[in-house]
C-alpha cells in the first residue's frame, strides 16, 4: 500500500550510529553550499576542468554522527527509516542543475587513489580467448537515459522490474516505463525540490550511487554515499521500494560509514551493492579523511526488517588485504559472495558468516588467465587524449545456478580489453572444505579493433551471458555495445560486438573520465531479456537504456545439425515456456511460429 507517511529518523546508541532527522520543529544548520540556484554545488564549482579549488563541504548535524569503532575488526548498529512518499515531491520530473564542463566528484574528496598496477601472480599457461561465435542478438527497446547532470563521470547503474525502470548516475535518479516514459527525476543530493535522499538528511555532496532490483522480494534498493570533510563525517544512504512500482512509497536510511580503525578515521568510497534471500550487502575501499588505505569495507543488512520499513540491522567487518571488491548477487541462488582481484592471475572470493550479527570474512582464491592493469583507450576527435579505463578492478558480479559471473577491464594486445569469467562454486561455501574452480573465461576484442571497458555481465534462466561495455578507437567516438553467448556455445567465445548507440563527438574534459561504470539486469517479468545502460555523447554526456534478446539456435540439442530430433524436442515443450532454448523467437511461448523457424533451419 502506498502511504505518504513520514517517520522521523531516529538515533540509536551502540558501537554504530546512523544521523538523525530533525523534527519539523528543529532548525538544521546551514550548510556551506545553500540550495538555492545561485549558490548551489554546481553553481560554486569551477566551470572549466581542472580548475578544482579546495570547498569545504560541512555536514549539517556532525554532533550527531557517531563513527564506526571496530573491535576485533566488527561493529554492529541499528537505524530507524523514514518514509518517504516520491509522489509528493513537485515537480515529479525536475531538470538537472546547470550543466558543468567537466566536473569530476573525485576532485572534491581527499586523495583516494592506488596504484594501477595490481600484484604479479604466478604465471599459468591459462588462456583467455577472443575468439568469436556465431550467437545473434536481438536489439529491443531503446531510449535515451538520464541526461548531463553537472558531473563527470556519470556512474551509470539501472535496476528492472516487472514493470518500470530506476536509473541512477552522478548525482540523479529517474523511473522510467520499459518503453522510455520518464515518471519521475530529481537530485539524489540536496539540490532537489526535494532531493531524493534530502528528507533523511543529506545535503550537498553524495556521490558513487547504485541501483538493484530485488528479485526474492520484488522491490528496488538504491544506495549512495555521502562524504563531509569538515567534520570528517560519512554516510551510506540506502532506500528500499515497498513494492515493485518505484513511484510512490521508500524506505530510506542514513547510516554512518566513518570507519575508525586506531586513531584513524576512514570513509567509504567506490561502493559495491547486492542482495540474496535473506540480506543486502555494501562493500566499499576505506580511504583515510587525510591519508592511508585500510583496504575493503563490507557492510551487511538483514533484510527482513528493511521490507516494512522496519529497523535496519547491520554489521560491518574490513578485510585489509583487499580492495574494489563487488557483491556478487544471488538469484535464483540463496547466498551472496563477494569477489575482487588478488593479482595478475588470480582472483579473491570471499564468503561472509554471521553477517547480520558477527561477521567472518572467509576468502577463496581461484586462478584465472593473467591481465594486467589496462592502458588508456584511444578515442576519436579527442583533444584531451584517452579515455581512462581505471585500473583493471572488478567492475560488477552476479551468481546464478552456482555459477558466479564477473567482468572487469585488463590489457590484451596492448589495448584496453573487457575480460569476463564464469567460476563454478561446487557448493562452496556451503560445503566449507569445497573448491571454487575457473569454469571458462573470454576477452572481448573486436575485429574492428576498438578497446573495450567498463564490462557489465549477467546471466538469465537459460544460461546466456550478456556483457555490455564501452567501446572506442582513433576512428570510432565512444560507444556502447553489447556481446552475448548461448550456454551451449564452445568455452570462452562471444558474439561479435553489437552497436547499441554510437557516440557523436569525443569527451573533452582533462582526464577524461568515462564510465566510471555500466550497468546490466534481465528483465524478472521472463528471467530472459537483457537491459543495460551505458554513457553516450561527448562532452556533454547522456545516457542510453537498452534491451535485448540472444537468438537462439534452431540446433536445440547441440549435436551439429537441424533434424528431426531437434522438431521432436520443440513439440514436447509446446506452450508457454519462459526463457527456454525451444522458443526461438523469444516470446515466452513455444508455437507453431518456432516451428516455422525450426523448419527453415533443417539441414
Amino acid at each position: 500500500m502506498k502511504t505518504a507517511t513520514n517517520i522521523a529518523l531516529s538515533c540509536v546508541t551502540g558501537l554504530l550510529a546512523c544521523a538523525c532527522v530533525m523534527n519539523s520543529n528543529q532548525t538544521a544548520p546551514t550548510d556551506t553550499l545553500t540550495n538555492t540556484s545561485a549558490n548551489s554545488p554546481a553553481a560554486a564549482m569551477p566551470q572549466k576542468a581542472g580548475q578544482a579549488t579546495p570547498l569545504v563541504f560541512k555536514d549539517p548535524r556532525p554532533a550527531e554522527c557517531k563513527p564506526t569503532k571496530l573491535i576485533n575488526g566488527v561493529a554492529r548498529g541499528e537505524c530507524v527509516a523514514t518514509i518517504i512518499n516520491t509522489n509528493t515531491f513537485n515537480p515529479q520530473i525536475q531538470d538537472a542543475p546547470p550543466k558543468v564542463e567537466g566536473m569530476r566528484k573525485g576532485a572534491y574528496l581527499p586523495p583516494h587513489k592506488m596504484g594501477r598496477e595490481i600484484p604479479m601472480g604466478e604465471a599459468n599457461s591459462l588462456v583467455s580467448p577472443t575468439e568469436i561465435n556465431d550467437t545473434q542478438i536481438e536489439p529491443g527497446e531503446y531510449f535515451t537515459g538520464i541526461g548531463a547532470s553537472g558531473w563527470t563521470p556519470p556512474d551509470c547503474t539501472l535496476a528492472v522490474g516487472p514493470n518500470h525502470i530506476v536509473a541512477t548516475v552522478n548525482s540523479q535518479i529517474a523511473f522510467f516505463s520499459k518503453t522510455g516514459t520518464k515518471t519521475f527525476q530529481v537530485a539524489l543530493d540536496s539540490t532537489g525540490a526535494p532531493g531524493f535522499f534530502e528528507p533523511v538528511g543529506a545535503r550537498n555532496f553524495v556521490f558513487d550511487p547504485k541501483c538493484i532490483y530485488d528479485q526474492h522480494s520484488n522491490r528496488f534498493i538504491v544506495i549512495s554515499p555521502e562524504y563531509y570533510s569538515s567534520s570528517q563525517t560519512a554516510y551510506m544512504d540506502i532506500a528500499i521500494s515497498d513494492d515493485s512500482d518505484p513511484n510512490g512509497t521508500w524506505y530510506k536510511y542514513r547510516t554512518s560509514c566513518v570507519v575508525t580503525i586506531g586513531t584513524t578515521k576512514y570513509w567509504v568510497d567506490y561502493p559495491g551493492l547486492g542482495v540474496d534471500a535473506n540480506g543486502i550487502y555494501i562493500t566499499g575501499n576505506l580511504f583515510g579523511f587525510t591519508s592511508g588505505f585500510a583496504g575493503a569495507w563490507f557492510r551487511s543488512f538483514d533484510k527482513a526488517s528493511l521490507l516494512n520499513g522496519g529497523t535496519a540491522v547491520y554489521a560491518d567487518v574490513n578485510y585489509s588485504s583487499s580492495s574494489s571488491v563487488q557483491v556478487a548477487s544471488a538469484y535464483p541462488d540463496a547466498k551472496a559472495l563477494f569477489v575482487s582481484r588478488a593479482s595478475s592471475t588470480s582472483m579473491r572470493l570471499h564468503s561472509i558468516a554471521n553477517p547480520f550479527t558477527s561477521p567472518v570474512v572467509s576468502i577463496k582464491a581461484i586462478t584465472v588467465p593473467s591481465g594486467a592493469a589496462p592502458p588508456t583507450a584511444p578515442v576519436k576527435g579527442s583533444t584531451t587524449g584517452t579515455l581512462d579505463t581505471l585500473d583493471g578492478r572488478m567492475m560488477n558480479a552476479n551468481i546464478r545456478d552456482g555459477k558466479l559471473y564477473a567482468a572487469h577491464c585488463i590489457s590484451s594486445s596492448s589495448k584496453a580489453a573487457a575480460r569476463w569469467y564464469q567460476m563454478n562454486l561446487n557448493n562452496w561455501p556451503t560445503t566449507s572444505t569445497a573448491t571454487p574452480t575457473l569454469g571458462q573465461s573470454g576477452t572481448i576484442l573486436p575485429s574492428t579493433g576498438e578497446s573495450t571497458f567498463f564490462p557489465a555481465i549477467a546471466a538469465n534462466a537459460r544460461g546466456d551471458v550478456a556483457v555490455a561495455y564501452g567501446a572506442s578507437s582513433l576512428t570510432v567516438y565512444p560507444q556502447v555495445s553489447i556481446s552475448a553467448r548461448r550456454a551451449l556455445d564452445p568455452t570462452g567465445t562471444m558474439s561479435q560486438s553489437t552497436v547499441l548507440a554510437n557516440g557523436t563527438t569525443a569527451p573533452t574534459a582533462a582526464g577524461n573520465r568515462w564510465g566510471d561504470y555500466f550497468g546490466i539486469a534481465v528483465d524478472p517479468l521472463n528471467d530472459c531479456t537483457f537491459w543495460c545502460i551505458g554513457e553516450t555523447g561527448g562532452s556533454s554526456w547522456s545516457t542510453v537504456i537498452n534491451s535485448f534478446s540472444v537468438a537462439q539456435s534452431t540446433d536445440i540439442n547441440q549435436d551439429g545439425s537441424t533434424n528431426s530430433e531437434d522438431l521432436g524436442l520443440q513439440l514436447l515443450k509446446t506452450g508457454e515456456c519462459a526463457c527456454c532454448v525451444e522458443d526461438l523467437n523469444n516470446d515466452g511461448d513455444v508455437n507453431s511460429a518456432d516451428t516455422g523457424i525450426l523448419l527453415l533451419g533443417y539441414n
